[in-house]
């Protein structure tokens, strides 16, 4: 009986799509060892799915089509989510800089590929560019507020250890502080105007709720004024710096309307 041979998608015959299960693999250890369950370890698992599945949508697309191009967006965009949840682990304590390290190169790699693809594309060109290896420097984590952002995962942290294990509020408190983060570290990554803007609002919306969370905690006699005073300025600097910066957004914007 003679065995079929399986004959490769498309997807499968790029470099990038080995690279990418390897990394896949190694950050599902990175969930299956973390110390406890946080919601950045779901972003991190969804995030990871979704470069995958881009890639190979986008790949199936004809080269120099916006199609592919806007598949391959996402998927870069993801590998900033994925780098940020890492980023928040980390800020958590439920991952050590060993892996922090070791997850944010393999994404890193990924992302120079993904954008080596698009570059291909744009030029209707059908290969893939090597792939980028050294410091893992994501550009979102520059910026200012994204550092405050962590500052402010930092200090919860340190105030959920004081609850109750596994409380209502705990949870709602690591979703809202890693929302603020993952949409400023996405957001970035996006070169329209208006999606970046989306994504700023959203990061926003989430320290809102943060600060909600806190002064209903003081209400409810939980906490002290006092003890969530440094956490609540840290989410009241982080609203101030996104507000400023989607203005300045859509002043440029007004002035330039064909860059929209």
């Amino acid at each position: 009986m003679i065995e079929q041979v399986h004959r490769k998608l498309p997807h499968e015959r790029l470099d990038i799509y080995g690279v990418y299960l390897e990394t896949a693999s190694f950050c599902a250890d990175i969930v299956a060892n973390a110390a406890c369950p946080i919601v950045a370890l779901d972003h991190l698992d969804r995030a990871l799915e979704s470069i995958g599945v881009n890639l190979m949508r986008g790949n199936g697309q004809p080269a120099g089509s916006a199609a592919r191009a806007n598949y391959l967006d996402v998927s870069i965009g993801s590998t900033h989510e994925c780098a940020a949840s890492l980023d928040v682990c980390l800020a958590r304590c439920v991952i050590d800089d060993s892996a922090h390290t070791a997850g944010r190169q393999h994404l890193w790699r990924i992302r120079g590929m993904l954008l080596g693809l698009k570059r291909a594309s744009i030029s209707r060109a059908v290969r893939e560019e090597p792939a980028q290896y050294g410091t893992s420097k994501f550009p979102f984590a520059a910026l200012d507020m994204y550092q405050v952002s962590l500052d402010g995962v930092r200090w919860i942290q340190q105030f959920v250890e004081e609850l109750a294990p596994r409380s209502r509020t705990q949870r709602k408190l690591d979703t809202s502080t890693t929302g603020t983060v993952l949409n400023i570290a996405e957001g970035h990554g996006r070169k329209a105007v208006a999606d970046q803007n989306r994504f700023m609002k959203t990061a926003q919306e989430h320290a809102y709720q943060t600060l909600l969370m806190l002064d209903l905690m003081a209400a409810r006699n939980e906490t002290t004024e006092h003890r969530i005073a440094q956490g609540k300025a840290t989410q009241v600097r982080i609203i101030t710096m996104l507000h400023a910066w989607c203005a300045r957004n859509e002043q440029s914007n007004d002035q330039h309307p064909w860059g929209r």
